[in-house]
């Protein structure tokens, strides 16, 4: 089914530099290996949608953004410099306090218009490149370049939406939460001194060992011996952006498939989705990888500071051979996961990805046949307060995320138009395989209902 077009009309103001509100250190900051690891080295961008406040319809909600952003960037102040390039191909972050972009936008169309769209509001977003002028796609701008992003739309009812993007070196999904919430509590309490959650750096913690050490395999990068191929943003854009809802029921009807009341959440799902991407793209005689992200903060020791909001996750990799992984149930494809997990709990793990990526370069994620799959279910960006209550719809903004199309897949806690809850997949796909894929996720969960909210732009 074809997406509802709407016609409508975005103004979008000149950028503006938003420099911390007070002054901050002039220094360079260390950035461990995880955080500029080249599979990093991209931008991850958000959205946040509001319904209209009667309370605080008095207040300019402009001013009210850039004086809460000055606020934040005082404690989060790495955010307001650049990255450079150092030696041996490492990055540092130069904390120069040159600022972060900010731009109005007015639009002339409400939040219940954008609600009508088939299938509720949420990615594909209509007049996107719009919505974010300066969202980036794929390695551009990494270094020399702001590492934050933002523009605050008004709607026509007086709702509005925030939209940003970050680079992916400064934080990971956790750390733009953090900094998101900690924005959103100097708007709802403008006499709040500091943030009721401050930050910590704390990158010295994952310092390669000297020498390193590599105790574990890590299939999730690859050598390669020949250049690296740099997609530009014509080559995401030329793939169709779609999501896929799965309520609990459907996730509960996975698990049944499975076998196991015991089955996480996050397995299910995402060996539902790299079967359905397999039969729809992969060649049935090739090899196929699910890459999946682990927050290293609360898990391994030494732990990271309360506070962190660097990169702090691990890429383990579950491989298969496409023509398996197709034949064989869902509970084979939840096995080789879970198997992956429990390989990875020890504390040495993530010490062991740092010492890979001292001795070996910063090598990128292997590419062929690999499908990526990034759960942010539990991170409450919908729930960000910045006085007008929750949001409609938080979280990322859009799928082709990483540096290569298609392979990145993120998952969102969400509520459909109908109230029903579970999860959001967003996925980017070319164009003639979008609906295929939207019927093989529905054949996984067995589900005879008429397949519905499909959209792809």
């Amino acid at each position: 089914m074809a997406p509802v077009l709407l016609d409508f009309t975005v103004h979008v103001g000149e950028q503006e530099l938003v420099r911390p509100a007070a002054p901050t250190p002039r220094e360079f900051k260390y950035l461990s290996n995880i955080d500029d690891q080249t599979g990093l080295r991209n931008h991850i961008p958000f959205v946040h949608f509001y319904s209209p406040s009667r309370t605080l319809c008095g207040q300019d909600l402009i001013v009210m953004m850039k004086q809460a952003l000055a606020k934040v960037l005082v404690y989060y102040y790495p955010v307001a410099g650049r990255l450079r390039n150092a030696d041996k191909g490492k990055l540092v972050v130069d904390c120069c306090g040159e600022g972060v972009i900010f731009r109005e936008a007015h639009a002339d169309i409400t939040l219940a218009q954008l609600c009508k769209i088939d299938g509720g509001l949420k990615p594909p977003f209509p007049r996107w490149e719009r919505l974010l002028v300066d969202d980036i796609w794929g390695s551009n701008l990494i270094t020399d370049s702001p590492l934050l992003r933002m523009q605050v739309t008004r709607l026509a009812c007086g709702g509005f939406l925030l939209a940003y993007t970050f680079n992916h070196c400064i934080c990971d999904a956790y750390g733009a939460y953090q900094f998101l919430t900690a924005m959103s509590q100097f708007c709802t309490n403008p006499s709040q001194v500091t943030p009721s959650f401050l930050p910590s750096w704390g990158r010295e913690i994952l310092k390669p060992r000297s020498p390193p050490i590599v105790s574990y395999p890590h299939p999730e990068y690859e050598a390669f011996d020949h250049p690296a191929i740099t997609h530009t943003e014509t080559d995401f854009k030329r793939l169709a952006q779609t999501s896929i809802f799965l309520s609990h029921a459907d996730i509960s009807a996975l698990k049944n498939q499975i076998n196991s009341n015991k089955c996480p959440t996050f397995d299910a799902v995402a060996s539902c989705l790299w079967r359905a991407r397999t039969r729809t793209l992969i060649n049935p005689n090739s090899i196929t990888k699910l890459i999946f992200p682990i927050d290293t903060r609360f898990r391994y020791k030494p732990l990271l500071p309360k506070g962190y909001y660097g990169s702090a996750v691990v890429f383990p990799c579950a491989t298969a051979k496409a023509a398996e992984l197709i034949q064989k149930p869902l509970g084979y494809t939840a096995g080789l996961v879970s198997e992956v997990k429990m390989g990875v709990m020890g504390d040495e793990y993530r010490a062991s990805v740092v010492d890979f990526i001292e001795s070996n370069g910063r090598e990128r994620f292997c590419s062929q046949g690999t499908f990526v799959v990034s759960d942010m279910s539990r991170l409450k960006f919908v729930e960000v307060d910045f006085g007008w209550g929750h949001g409609v719809y938080g979280g990322p903004a859009r799928a082709g995320t990483g540096l290569i199309p298609g392979m990145v897949t993120s998952v969102v806690g969400h509520k459909n138009e109908e109230g029903v809850e579970g999860v959001l997949a967003l996925i980017s796909l070319p164009p003639e395989s979008v609906q295929r894929f939207h019927i093989e996720v529905r054949k996984e969960v067995n589900c005879t209902r008429p397949v519905r909210g499909i959209s792809a732009l």
